[in-house]
């Protein structure tokens, strides 16, 4: 019998699993390097100076030559780590930030899952009133020896070869983090590094930089020289901010416009303010959206060129690497969430959004140990809660109110914004058409009563209308909330209760609207709330978005033809007496919008 004690885990096990800890690229990397820079700096009264160094050196590879890195370094003078703190930051869990509620820092694990997702060897210099520590974590040393524990900080003095490439003065206090050994380095050259890292950092610091908290330089050196050096600027996806990475003409300001416009009475941001663990929090949501000049006129931007679309200019595509809702906890982006996106709409990019949030609300927002995702944050509704906890959809505040369900919070923020966004879309759809709002509801009104005077001139009861026979006013008035809710509007809106009351004193039997269908492929959508027929035309589709929308702009009646076609495929399902026949039928339309969704996109791909 063997008397050694067994681990319960193998150090090689550990470290082996521990490098793949989920960091999307090496730029996500090293934003937690520049979180700790930050950080450090918070209670000095300046700006921090954040270097990110590349050394390159020549390697023969297939036969030629090809410079590649071999060491990252971040180099900050912020207020430096005693011996004690620095040997802390380099083992997983113990940072000293570690469950903070205010800052970036909270996880302490930044520093060295950060690190080894990138390489096998991490080095850290850190120094306090000029006298200056090192340690280190190697992975492969670990691995051989079975070790489980950290050396010893020693006195050593920040090596040469760094204190010539670091461009500000290095004061009595700072640190300076190697990475060497770089086995998971995705970008090898300096140029793709930089490109990409500038890119997300500047996206993901702009508020600091924006505000001159921080300044980030990036240079390159090869053995011949400096090969390379830039100072980052702020990447803003709303497109307000000045001086910024964005291409000519609108590094300065433009593009964007605050949504909506600001005003004395309504201003372009909202506070939604959550009461969490018996603390008033405040999540501020910001929204942006396209200039109509420029979407208009966007080859009056670029003298000489003859683009074919405001998409394919060099703006247009900056804008559409920036699509999602940017969100930021303490005022540091954690990433770009797609969850309200239309990804497959290039409209999309034509719209920014943003939701800030304090480090105590982690809990509410699924916030990841890696600072780079709030999982919980998404798109949800009150049916789709209904339908999980198999309630009914007026019962579902007071059931998560009742389990105390974080949901809460998020079906709230999510209303406000899937709220705000139907509106943005619809403004967009009015900047590229120049639809003149108060004629095309004239158009609908005439569309509506034409449908509906056919349904009441056929004489026989379609499923609808004994649907409608059997439910009180309370019911119906629900059931329409119920259908706008889906529709992405506010159901708690004052507009929306005008709305409701419209449309049960209105005799028309049809309503036919418009609306982004998310997580459906179908063309236009049929529903029977209210006893009233509704006909959803989806906006997310690419037939809409291609061959129906384009029609609005038409000066003859095919728009309104083409609304009509679908009103009577409305007809003919809601006149079908067996249910299964209309089961049957709603399939056919599924089936015939993926099919279509499908061909469009195959079409326009080539």
């Amino acid at each position: 019998m063997n008397n050694e004690e067994q681990k319960i885990f193998p150090i090689s096990l550990v470290m082996e699993s521990m490098k793949d800890s989920g960091y999307k690229d090496a730029a996500h990397a090293i934003a937690e390097l520049i979180d700790n820079s930050i950080q450090a700096g918070e209670t000095l009264d300046r700006s921090v100076d954040v270097e990110l160094i590349c050394l390159e050196e020549s390697n023969l590879l297939q036969e030629r030559q090809s410079s590649q890195i071999f060491k990252i370094a971040v180099y900050d003078n912020a207020s430096g780590m005693s011996p004690d703190v620095l040997q802390r930051a380099l083992a997983f869990g113990e940072g000293t930030r570690r469950g903070a509620i205010r800052g970036i820092g909270k996880f302490g694990m930044g520093l060295p899952n950060a690190s080894i997702s990138q390489c096998s060897r991490v080095d850290v210099w850190s120094w306090q009133n000029a006298t200056c520590y090192h340690s280190y974590l190697d992975i492969e040393e670990i691995v051989n020896s079975n070790k489980d524990t950290l050396p010893l900080p020693v006195i050593s003095e920040i090596p040469q070869e760094w204190k010539e490439k670091i461009k500000g003065e290095i004061l009595d206090h700072g640190t300076l983090v190697v990475w060497s050994n770089l086995d998971r380095l995705k970008w090898k050259r300096h140029k793709a590094f930089f490109l990409n890292t500038e890119f997300i950092v500047g996206r993901m610091y702009r508020y600091f930089i924006q505000e001159n908290k921080c300044n980030i330089r990036m240079a390159a050196y090869s053995k011949e020289g400096r090969a390379f050096e830039e100072t980052v600027k702020a990447n803003d996806p709303l497109y307000l901010m000045s001086n910024t990475s964005s291409p000519k003409p609108f590094q300065e300001k433009g593009g964007f416009v605050p949504y909506p416009p600001i005003t004395d009475s309504e201003p372009s941001e909202e506070t939604i303010d959550i009461n969490f663990k018996g603390k008033l929090h405040h999540v501020l949501v910001k929204f942006s959206i396209a200039d109509h000049n420029f979407r208009r006129n966007f080859n009056s931007y670029y003298e000489g060129k003859n683009y074919g679309n405001p998409g394919d200019t060099p703006f247009g595509k900056h804008c559409g690497k920036n699509l999602g809702i940017s969100v930021i906890r303490a005022g540091r982006e954690l990433e770009l969430n797609n969850s309200f996106n239309i990804l497959y709409d290039p409209t999309e990019r034509w719209w920014g959004a943003e939701i800030h949030f304090d480090p105590a609300l982690d809990e509410v927002f699924g916030v990841t140990n890696n600072k780079q995702a709030a999982t919980a944050f998404k798109q949800i509704t009150k049916n789709e809660i209904a339908n999980e906890e198999n309630i009914s959809r007026s019962e579902v505040e007071a059931f998560l109110e009742a389990e105390d369900d974080n949901r809460r919070f998020i079906l709230e923020i999510s209303q406000i914004i899937g709220s705000k966004l139907s509106a943005i879309r619809g403004e967009l759809g009015r900047q590229r058409e120049g639809v003149n709002t108060k004629k095309e509801a004239s158009k609908t009104d005439d569309v509506e009563k034409a449908a509906s005077d056919v349904a009441k001139g056929g004489g026989s009861l379609g499923y609808s209308d004994m649907k409608g026979e059997q439910l009180t006013l309370q019911q119906k008035e629900e059931e329409l909330r119920e259908d706008l809710e889906r529709d992405g509007v506010d159901p708690d809106d004052v507009d929306v209760k005008a709305v409701i009351k419209a449309a049960l004193d209105d005799d028309n039997k049809f309503i036919i609207g418009l609306s982004d269908i998310r997580g459906a492929d179908i063309i236009f959508d049929v529903t029977q709330p209210a006893g009233k027929l509704k006909v959803t035309l989806n906006e997310s589709h690419p037939a809409y978005k291609h061959c129906i929308s384009p029609l609005k702009d038409a000066n003859d009646t095919s728009y309104d033809i083409v609304r009509l076609l679908f009103a009577s495929w409305a007809l003919m399902e809601d006149l079908e007496p067996e249910e299964e026949r209309r089961e049957q039928l709603l399939e056919i339309r599924k089936e015939w919008g993926q099919h279509a969704k499908k061909m469009i996109k195959r079409y326009l791909d080539n």
